[in-house]
């Protein structure tokens, strides 16, 4: 089955207004210099059923105006799932390979977009060594654009065992730069915690 015998074109629509009318938010700092300068082995695959699915949402933080930004985002509900771990029908348009953030725990893991450049489009996720989120935490997944410096949620997570396989739609048709991994409190506000577990940086 490929990608337009899963959406209607109601869905197409709405996937378009999203990756438009949503607010961002900006990544936590240095977060390119750690994906630039880390390495890591290809995991192997299995599925794990998503526990939470946050909504979609795009924040913009602003120094001086982040609490406003924050309190003024719009949460639009889009239904995330887990696909599995074979490869979409779209082809492969990048890579990343996942690393634990310095400090966090040894957790690795790949992402690959597919279909990156259409509606449509999916980036799949696979962690190994993921630890336990911390007591009334789970984790969520971000993209960021190249040339932008907001980043998109695109699904959250609370892991059932250390292997962790999510196959999540992009929030609309782009060039990604990075994946980030990041810790959030449960019924916390809608933008990066600013604490990450792992990240990485797409390359073709």
């Amino acid at each position: 089955m490929n990608t337009d015998d899963r959406m209607t074109p109601d869905d197409q629509d709405t996937l378009r207004a999203l990756g438009s009318a949503l607010p961002r938010v900006a990544p936590p700092a240095g977060m390119a210099d750690r994906i630039s300068a880390a390495a890591a082995g290809e995991p192997r695959a299995q599925v794990i059923p998503i526990q939470q699915a946050r909504s979609w949402r795009r924040r913009t933080v602003v120094a001086s105006l982040a609490a406003a930004a924050c309190a003024a985002a719009l949460a639009v509900g889009v239904t995330l799932s887990v696909t599995g771990t074979s490869s979409p029908d779209a082809p492969l348009t990048a890579s990343a390979t996942v690393v634990a953030v310095q400090g966090a725990d040894s957790v690795t893991g790949t992402a690959s977009l597919y279909g990156a450049d259409a509606v449509g489009g999916q980036v799949q996720v696979a962690l190994r060594d993921v630890p336990a989120p911390p007591a009334g935490h789970h984790y969520e997944v971000w993209v960021l654009e190249k040339g932008s410096t907001e980043m998109t949620s695109v699904g959250s997570f609370t892991p059932t065992s250390s292997d962790v396989d999510l196959t999540l739609p992009l929030p609309n048709p782009a060039d990604y730069a990075a994946v980030d991994i990041s810790v959030e409190p449960n019924g916390g506000p809608p933008a990066h915690s600013g604490t990450s577990l792992a990240e990485g940086k797409f390359s073709a």
